[in-house]
């Protein structure tokens, strides 16, 4: 998919997202204070926060798919990561405000009326759009391999957990005639968007540390350099993602008395078998050593051994 096409199917998604969060926030917050439901209140306060991701990864669609320049010689595929950390940080603080808000009214009683009927209404109403607002998201985010809407797919899909969470919470509160009940709801959906969040922010830590989840993409590394006659003990992998794609290092060992021509050549043939082997390769730089004269004294990268470990 070219550049251009996935920077709008992502703003789209961004847009109806938005729209739809929005509209069942809006929906969720006055209900739930005119029905007296503090879990119902934090339910749209999720929601709300769902419409400022929606905001972040529409401007965020924009400035990646801008081309590298002098500043960002490797192209602005990161934003989307660094949008996803700030996504985690936003949804960490909408629960940390409803898990203190909860706290409080345990801890001092205060005293609460019965949720009414139609704070059912609006949760199973917000369980509906959220289903089909994940299924949506989850299914472009795939489409255009963007961790940042899959990310924000997922919270969407723990949102339709919490609705259910909270739906349960209405109905036990009005069938055992005990307010505290929706208040402790409350406090479960606040440690669940809390969780949501910490989860997000891990996630996005191992691709700015330049480390990768998949650890099979070194062995297909090795697997593609071994196939190019040649080549021998290539070593000091190392191996980044730039949002989507993945950038790969290595070093090889060649007959010391080949031509620099016939060097260039190898290092051709390894980079093409990479690229066969592995999708969504942004770039692959290949140090060319004589056989017998590698594995130096520096402590990066992974020899073939280090994968079974």
């Amino acid at each position: 998919m070219d550049d251009k096409k996935r920077s709008r199917l992502i703003k789209q998604s961004s847009i109806i997202s938005g729209l739809g969060n929005a509209m069942l926030a809006a929906m969720k917050v006055i209900i739930g204070i005119s029905a007296n439901s503090l879990a119902l209140i934090g339910d749209g306060i999720d929601s709300t926060t769902d419409v400022v991701t929606s905001i972040i990864t529409f401007f965020t669609a924009i400035f990646s798919s801008e081309p590298p320049d002098r500043e960002h010689p490797w192209g602005h595929e990161r934003a989307e990561t660094i949008s996803t950390k700030i996504l985690s940080i936003v949804i960490f603080f909408a629960g940390a405000q409803l898990a203190v808000k909860s706290v409080k009214e345990i801890i001092f009683q205060v005293s609460k009326e019965i949720p009414g009927q139609l704070a059912i209404y609006a949760t199973l109403i917000s369980i509906i759009g959220k289903f089909l607002l994940a299924f949506y998201k989850f299914r472009t985010g795939r489409k255009t391999e963007s961790p940042m809407l899959i990310a924000d797919a997922k919270n969407m899909r723990n949102d339709i957990f919490i609705s259910f969470t909270v739906l349960l919470g209405i109905l036990m509160t009005r069938l055992l005639n005990i307010p505290l009940i929706d208040t402790i709801i409350a406090l479960a959906v606040s440690l669940w968007i809390i969780k949501v969040a910490f989860s997000i922010f891990m996630e996005t830590s191992i691709e700015l540390m330049d480390s990768i989840d998949d650890k099979e993409i070194y062995q297909k590394v090795f697997e593609a350099s071994e196939r190019v006659g040649g080549v021998s003990n290539p070593h000091k992998v190392r191996i980044r993602k730039m949002n989507r794609f993945y950038v790969v290092d290595l070093d090889i060992e060649v007959d010391g008395n080949l031509t620099v021509k016939e060097g260039h050549d190898i290092a051709l043939r390894i980079d093409e078998e990479i690229k066969n082997s592995i999708d969504n390769i942004y770039d692959v730089m290949i140090h060319i050593e004589p056989s017998g004269g590698g594995e130096h004294t520096e402590k990066y990268g992974l020899k073939k051994d280090d994968l079974w470990i």
